[in-house]
């Protein structure tokens, strides 16, 4: 889910980045019924994060001990985390950096490569510079 989340951003489908990382910013001190359904859009992508944790724990492909809300709460920080570094920067690196802060702390192998320096505004051919999961 991280890596589509980090495709997307890469793709520039909302030059801006995520509209609703955005969203929250700019609505969330003003009361109304767009806060309520920004706010319930985030609940709803929280908690999707949180199934796929559930489900990972099921599956015994996380260690047992994993806290899925702390767990939750540290993957939708890297996203938001990326998305503005990826907004402000123009850069491929902050999605590299944050697949493979993704990975490390899912215990996945990550990139042996150092990132490279790159404006996202230069695509790559193909993603061969943003590996996926």
């Amino acid at each position: 889910m991280c890596d589509a989340f980090f495709d997307h951003l890469l793709r520039r489908t909302f030059p801006g980045g995520c509209f609703f990382a955005g969203a929250v910013l700019e609505m969330g001190t003003r009361p109304g019924p767009v806060k309520e359904q920004i706010a319930a859009l985030q609940a709803e992508f929280t908690a999707l994060i949180r199934r796929f944790i559930i489900t990972a724990l099921e599956r015994q492909e996380l260690p047992a001990d994993e806290h899925p809300d702390a767990l939750t709460f540290e993957l939708n920080g890297i996203i938001l985390a990326a998305n503005t570094n990826f907004v402000l920067r123009e850069e491929a690196d902050a999605l590299v950096m944050a697949r493979n802060t993704v990975r490390r702390r899912l215990g996945i192998a990550t990139s042996t490569s150092p990132p490279r320096r790159r404006r996202a505004t230069s695509r790559p051919k193909g993603d061969a510079a943003v590996p996926a999961a």
